[in-house]
Formats: C-alpha cells, structure tokens, sequence
C-alpha cells in the first residue's frame, strides 16, 4: 500500500465517521432548532399582543353619571351624556 492510497483510505474513514456522528446528532439539533423557533414565534407574538393592547385605552370607568351640567336650557342632560361619550371615545380611538 502506498501513501497515496493510505491518504485516501485515511480521508474516506474520516468522512465516515463524521457523517455518522452528524446523522446521530442531527434529531437532536433539529430538536433544539423546533424549540428555538417556537420560543421565538411565542416572544414575537407576546410583544405584539401586548403592543396592541397598550396602544388601545380601555375606559378606566364604565360608571353612568347622574348629572351633566350644561349652560343651555331645553337640552335634555342625555344628550350631552352621549354627546361627551362620544366625543371622548373619538379622541381614544
């Protein structure tokens, strides 16, 4: 056997072994890598749910008032009860 020859026989043996070793490990890092994706998409999906949320102002009081006080007469308080809902839930918006 010469050199040459072992060379090869040497580099044919050592690809063997790495692509046995990367055949082994691949389920694993496929594993890791499925985890890393989901963690990822989980994160992703938080910070935007929570984004959306907090650019939305919920009422901090859904309370009915009792009395408006308004400086015209003839307009029923109602009125402007709905009036200055309305125009406070344009503004949130």
């Amino acid at each position: 056997m010469d050199e040459k020859h072992f060379e090869e026989l040497w580099e044919q043996e050592e690809r063997q072994g790495l692509q046995r070793r990367l055949q082994q490990e691949y389920p694993a890092w496929q594993q890791r890598r499925r985890v890393r994706r989901t963690a990822l998409a989980s994160v992703a999906m938080v910070l935007v749910a929570g984004i959306t949320l907090s650019t939305f102002h919920f009422p901090l009081s859904t309370r009915n008032y009792d009395s408006v006080a308004c400086n015209r007469n003839g307009i029923a308080e109602g009125h402007w009860a709905a009036e200055a809902s309305r125009i406070l839930t344009i503004e949130t918006l």
